[in-house]
């Protein structure tokens, strides 16, 4: 057997395994298998793992003829996170994809975070940043495309996790769990896939940045769409950021045991509140366009105030978008106006 730091080894090393749980999603599961498969990189393995789904999903499935497709079936329905738990222990590879049946891989993201895996054998994550492609937003058919928010400050490398986990915090670069290469022994050592059921993703990448050293490919490398029928859709306002201050506070916990140069840790901790204020802001402005009037709007905020004590005022001040409180503020029929004539990148 060979040694990962050997040439023969690194030549296959490492096995990289794209997790795709589904359920009742004949048409998105197709794309995004189709896409995980397109892989320049090769040494992959791709895992649907299939939620009792009642529709066309499971013989779509079985028309993809690939050796490297893996499909696992549950008799019966077990909820979205225990079947994103499912894939994470069901892997077999070294490093884990873990993406949803609605998200789309470019051919060469996996190739560009191995490339970084090689430099430095066994690094905990890799990440890329992701475009997000929102459908029927204000109307039918209706398609705009959010470009992937890439780092100014850290290039395509290898850098220590703080140093990215401050940027992300900061908003200065989009990533996620679907442009994540993580490495599966410290995923499982870490509990697997969270609990959370609103902020599952951001619980279960973010503490592996606080393992050490990690990679980032400043590049696009994803799309992940945002639709009536996606899971989050379906997530309450209140349920979304009580989720993800309890995410926050385990984080925070988390670099309190991690990080041991104490103003590093203080940073972070300081920034995962911040990165809350800025969440709210989003919150409210998906709870306004899924047609709460503004002064309901205004009621759900204060009735954040508790939520939100850890949050400063200047928290809100450095993280308010002008863009943001103008969706939220304006009527819909001006926001929709707006974007029919290319305005509103105005706000």
């Amino acid at each position: 057997m060979h040694k990962k730091n050997s040439p023969s080894a690194l030549s296959s090393y490492p096995l990289i395994t794209i997790g795709i749980p589904t359920y009742n999603r004949a048409s998105l599961v197709k794309n995004c298998v189709a896409g995980a498969l397109a892989q320049s990189y090769q040494n992959i393995e791709v895992l649907v793992s299939d939620n009792a789904s009642t529709d066309d999903t499971l013989a779509t499935l079985k028309c993809i003829e690939s050796e490297r497709l893996r499909v696992l079936t549950s008799p019966k329905n077990v909820g979205a996170v225990n079947n994103f738990s499912k894939c994470v222990r069901e892997a077999k590879g070294d490093y884990l994809v873990l993406m949803s049946d609605d998200n789309i891989l470019d051919p060469t993201f996996v190739e560009k975070c191995v490339r970084l895996i090689r430099l430095e054998p066994d690094i905990p994550i890799v990440l890329a940043a992701y475009d997000i492609l929102v459908l029927d937003e204000y109307s039918k058919n209706e398609r705009r495309l959010v470009p992937a928010v890439l780092s100014k400050k850290l290039a395509t490398g290898i850098w220590n996790g703080t140093d990215i986990l401050d940027e992300y915090l900061h908003g200065r670069i989009s990533a996620q769990l679907l442009s994540s290469v993580i490495r599966i022994d410290i995923l499982r050592r870490n509990g697997g896939y969270s609990k959370h059921p609103c902020a599952g993703d951001e619980a279960t990448w973010i503490p592996i940045l606080l393992e050490g050293r990690a990679g980032l490919v400043n590049e696009r490398c994803a799309t992940y769409m945002v639709h009536n029928s996606s899971m989050s859709a379906s997530f309450l306002a209140d349920d979304r950021l009580s989720d993800l201050c309890e995410v926050m506070e385990e984080i925070s916990a988390v670099a309190e045991r991690k990080i041991l140069y104490r103003p590093i840790r203080l940073h972070i901790q300081k920034l995962a509140w911040r990165f809350v204020a800025y969440q709210a802001m989003i919150t409210l402005l998906l709870y306004r366009r899924g047609g709460a009037s503004l002064i309901k709007t205004v009621q759900k905020f204060w009735n954040w105030r508790i939520m939100l004590k850890q949050c400063t005022l200047m928290d809100f001040i450095t993280t308010l978008r002008f863009r943001t409180m103008g969706r939220i503020i304006l009527p819909t029929p001006v926001v929709r106006w707006a974007i029919a004539l290319g305005l509103d990148k105005l706000f």
